[in-house]
């Protein structure tokens, strides 16, 4: 063989390794994918003692009514104290939604009225 046929064989045979090893390192890349479980833990249905126990750093609070729709405790409640109290005990509610509240100050007491439920 002349030596420009084998310097051609040489490149071609370089160009194809240079190929192999991109693609053998795609494919690994692809295999060190790590799969991340992004859904949040299996929610188990709270039982009214359990959400009883949560509410139950709240001061001077009155659990007017609870009711179990679909797995999913709705309570109203009552919390009496001053601006700053109410402030801090509403803080304290951050696992759960606020659908409405009403907000009463009757001779010189201040108290707001909560229907809250599980996020």
């Amino acid at each position: 063989m002349s030596k420009v046929c084998k310097y051609l064989l040489m490149i071609t045979m370089i160009i194809f390794v240079c190929i192999q090893v991109f693609l053998i390192n795609k494919i690994n890349t692809s295999k060190n994918v790590i799969v991340y479980n992004t859904q949040k833990s299996i929610n188990t249905p709270k039982t009214f003692k359990e959400v009883s126990g949560e509410l139950s750093c709240l001061k001077e609070k009155n659990i007017i009514s609870a009711k179990k729709i679909n797995k999913k405790w709705f309570i109203e409640l009552k919390i009496k104290g001053s601006k700053e109290e109410l402030m801090t005990e509403i803080s304290k509610l951050k696992n759960y939604d606020i659908s409405n509240y009403i907000i009463s100050r009757n001779e010189g007491k201040n108290s707001i009225i909560l229907k809250i439920s599980d996020k």
